[in-house]
């Protein structure tokens, strides 16, 4: 007869923050989002998200000439740099509301939420007050507050 053996389950990290090598601190977080994130930041936050470059640069704001002379600074500006920190942030509350699960979280995110007016979350990154609604939609949803 076998033992039963116990499921230990792999090593990931419990959010986008350390998946991305992002510090999830304040202070930290600021710091670089002044001095702007590295342009690898958007190829792998879009890997993370299941979603090409582009769809995530069009959700940003950010056209493809722009990205292009991102690539050859090699950095984003604080601007650009804070709409990444808004999809970043928005995607690890998200995934919250979903348990963890990123791919529930991600779909939610492109699907049109009624609360939102028929908004795509992701299309609500470009601003702060686009952003904050987001957010605080998912508060609501998180406390079971639905109207």
């Amino acid at each position: 007869m076998t033992a039963i053996r116990k499921f230990v389950p792999a090593d990931t990290p419990t959010d986008i923050w350390a998946e991305l090598k992002l510090p999830n601190e304040d202070a930290k977080i600021r710091a670089i989002v002044n001095s702007g994130f590295r342009v690898g930041l958007l190829s792998h936050t879009a890997d993370i998200l299941g979603l090409s470059c582009a769809a995530v640069g069009n959700a940003l704001g950010i056209v493809s000439t722009t990205l292009a002379r991102r690539r050859k600074q090699g950095r984003f500006n604080r601007e650009e740099s804070d709409r990444i920190y808004r999809l970043i942030e928005m995607t690890n509350r998200a995934t919250g509301l979903f348990k963890g699960d990123r791919n529930s979280a991600v779909r939610w995110m492109q699907s049109s939420i009624p609360a939102l007016g028929q908004k795509k979350p992701i299309d609500m990154i470009q601003t702060s007050a686009d952003t904050l609604a987001v957010l605080k939609l998912i508060t609501r949803l998180e406390f079971g507050v639905h109207s």
